[in-house]
């Protein structure tokens, strides 16, 4: 098994694959990069996160996808390699893995959108090694090429079967393997895209990892490091335009250091918390004072799903009473979090006849009455909730 490797910091991210290149490659060869938001996610391609075992549903979605892109997209593929590039380059479900030549990019891709909560992860691949595992030779090929060696193209054809040819998915080789694509958008070529296609093994790069001899690792970027790393990045001029170089791209850094602009401390905008309830189990108290007409709590801005009633007349007793304690009623339809593990204080408002919070129609909780610190926090269900 390679050695855990972790950075801290962008020194340290580039002192590791620095190493690891001299340790793999010669000098004129480029290893490939992965950015990971989750260390432990899997480097399973979308499709098969899906439908692991589906063939059919993959040529459909193939066929499906090439009949109505070309009115939606400037380029124009020239052949199914082309077609499924910019199938996976713009989220449809593939067996391929994009990576980068550029080992920024991929420790970028790993923390712009990490919310902080898991290490991130950014994986060091030799494409080189990995076809010598897989092909048996050492190369790695442009199949979109029109000028492609017919002995290339039949080699790389094998993970690629004309669709609907089920010969074709009998030959599909067990391993992934590296490929080029051609630059034939703008995103393609800014981020240095390079891609592996998994084979008929689910988990084939995954097994790949854990020799000692391994040419496919991880590096670790610790949580509490996150937002280091991806201000140092920026620092750098690496960022969502440098990736995306396109309008999109420009709106998301702008939207981004504006919210920066702003964050402040976890507290801020606090005025609550749970604490034990001498009228119903845990309850929300005030932990300062709350002026009349103040909007509660600020930041909280989870979404709803309805779910019939009727639909859970099977469910166990105990998850039917987590829809009973904390969903709202409305005709018929219980209002839910998404998720009952993402509670937040409000749905832990007790109900009081004497309520000292109004609920309004969007479900905004405001101050009925000054309220001091240390007072429980309590609405009327019946005006909101059957």
């Amino acid at each position: 098994m390679p050695p855990k490797l972790v950075a801290n910091n962008l020194q340290e991210f580039v002192k590791h694959t620095s190493e690891l290149r001299r340790q793999w490659l010669q000098d004129d060869v480029v290893p490939w990069f992965r950015g990971h938001e989750h260390s432990d996610w899997p480097l399973v391609p979308k499709f098969y996160r899906r439908f692991p075992t589906d063939r059919d549903t993959e040529d459909e979605i193939r066929e499906e996808f090439i009949t109505h892109a070309p009115n939606l997209c400037d380029a124009k593929p020239a052949n199914k390699w082309e077609w499924y590039f910019l199938m996976q380059h713009h989220g449809s479900p593939t067996r391929l893995l994009d990576w980068s030549e550029g080992a920024l990019i991929g420790l970028y891709f790993a923390v712009r959108e990490s919310r902080g909560c898991n290490d991130a992860a950014v994986w060091m691949l030799d494409p080189w090694w990995l076809n010598l595992a897989s092909t048996g030779f050492e190369e790695v090929v442009l199949p979109s090429d029109p000028d492609i060696l017919p002995k290339d193209k039949r080699l790389t054809d094998r993970w690629l079967p004309t669709r609907f040819d089920k010969k074709g998915w009998g030959k599909i080789p067990r391993r992934p393997a590296a490929v080029y694509p051609g630059h034939m958008i703008r995103r393609i070529g800014a981020q240095r895209s390079c891609f592996t296609i998994h084979g008929t093994d689910v988990e084939g790069l995954d097994r790949l990892a854990v020799g000692a001899r391994s040419h496919l690792t991880k590096i670790i970027i610790p949580s509490f490091k996150v937002e280091t790393v991806r201000r140092d990045l920026e620092t750098c001029g690496i960022d969502d335009i440098t990736v995306f170089p396109d309008l999109e791209g420009l709106s998301r850094v702008v939207t981004r250091r504006w919210k920066e602009d702003e964050k402040g401390l976890p507290h801020d905008g606090v005025v609550t918390r749970l604490a034990r309830s001498r009228t119903h189990g845990v309850g929300v108290f005030a932990i300062r004072k709350i002026q009349k007409g103040t909007k509660l709590f600020p930041g909280d801005a989870d979404e709803m799903i309805w779910i019939e009633k009727g639909d859970l007349g099977k469910l166990p007793k105990r998850i039917q009473q987590l829809y009973n304690d904390f969903a709202v009623l409305k005709d018929g339809r219980y209002g839910c979090p998404l998720s009952f593990n993402r509670l937040t204080p409000s749905w832990y408002l007790n109900s009081s006849k004497t309520p000292n919070v109004r609920c309004d129609e969007n479900y905004d909780f405001v101050a009925l009455r000054a309220i001091r610190p240390g007072e429980e926090l309590t609405a009327d269900y019946s005006t909101y909730s059957e």
